[in-house]
């Protein structure tokens, strides 16, 4: 069993496919929590608190410590505010004002982004191999999401201007992650931080958007969907980094494909939503485009 568990979490694809998995249920949660009643930036605060309390608990009691030396702090914050706090405040935005079809479409920008930062910084080579994988991977998200393309309202030009940054924030996440991550900092302690940290700026951040006093904590069906968001959370977040630091930024930036391609499944199993030949065609290509990309 440990040697099981060593080659999944060493195997770029593994994990690749599990951070997917992890993604596409974190989603269906976080929507039937928001349907529950739960307010978004409440679900935020308490998701990632809860998170990162719960992989507290998995370093204090493995005798891991959490470095604080300044640069660590200083990439906290940063991770905090430009792979979270500024991607939310804008998809709340740009979902009032261009619609949701148009804030999840345009998250499959981020691997394209990622490996052209990547490449500008010297952390990874642009070959042909790795952008044609991620091209096939793109062709394969937009196969299934191309019924949502016509609820896209495009009448606000500045706010599909701004929908843009947020695919940029997430690819700037992935590159100072891996340019930035200092050496013998465990996944699961950067993890943790980063899920504190940005916990706290959505606090600071929450009482512009909503009014903290709506925020309810008594209905035990809220508290039940808050609890398992947490603990999703968190297996997500050891899971991504663990991918970010075995695979590298462009890898680590396809899990949005695979999120999306394991929702559709997960919402026929789950939803009785059917699976039609250009949604089979579409996870097919978003696998293929993953193998080659990685390779």
């Amino acid at each position: 069993m440990r040697r099981l568990f060593t080659a999944i979490s060493t195997s770029p694809m593994s994990l690749l496919a599990g951070c997917g998995f992890v993604f596409a249920i974190k989603i269906m949660i976080a929507k039937a929590a928001l349907s529950a009643g739960v307010l978004p930036f409440q679900l935020g605060f308490l998701g990632n608190l809860g998170a990162g309390l719960v992989i507290l608990v998995l370093i204090v009691h493995s005798g891991e410590l959490i470095p604080t030396s300044r640069i660590h702090i200083f990439l906290y914050i940063a991770l905090g505010i430009i792979s979270f706090a500024a991607p939310t405040v804008l998809s709340y935005g740009v979902v009032d004002h261009v619609g949701p079809a148009y804030t999840s479409t345009v998250y499959s920008l981020s691997p394209i982004l990622t490996m052209s930062f990547a490449a500008g910084l010297g952390i990874e080579k642009m070959n042909v191999q790795r952008f044609l994988g991620i091209i096939i991977g793109l062709v394969g998200m937009l196969t299934l999401v191309q019924q949502q393309f016509a609820l896209i309202n495009t009448d606000e030009t500045e706010w599909v201007m701004l929908g843009l940054l947020i695919p940029a924030f997430a690819a700037i996440g992935n590159v100072i992650r891996s340019k930035f991550w200092p050496k013998g900092t465990s996944p699961r302690a950067f993890a943790c931080a980063t899920l504190l940290t940005s916990s706290a700026l959505v606090l600071i951040m929450a009482p512009v958007f909503e009014n903290l006093n709506d925020w309810q904590f008594s209905q035990p069906v809220l508290l039940g969907w808050v609890a398992l968001m947490a603990t999703t959370s968190a297996v997500s977040y050891v899971l991504n980094f663990q991918l970010q630091n075995v695979a590298g930024p462009v890898v680590f930036s396809q899990i949005g494909y695979w999120g999306t391609g394991f929702g559709v499944v997960l919402a026929a199993l789950m939803f009785g939503d059917v699976l039609t030949i250009i949604s089979i065609a579409g996870l097919l290509t978003i696998i293929g485009g993953g193998i080659i990309a990685k390779c």
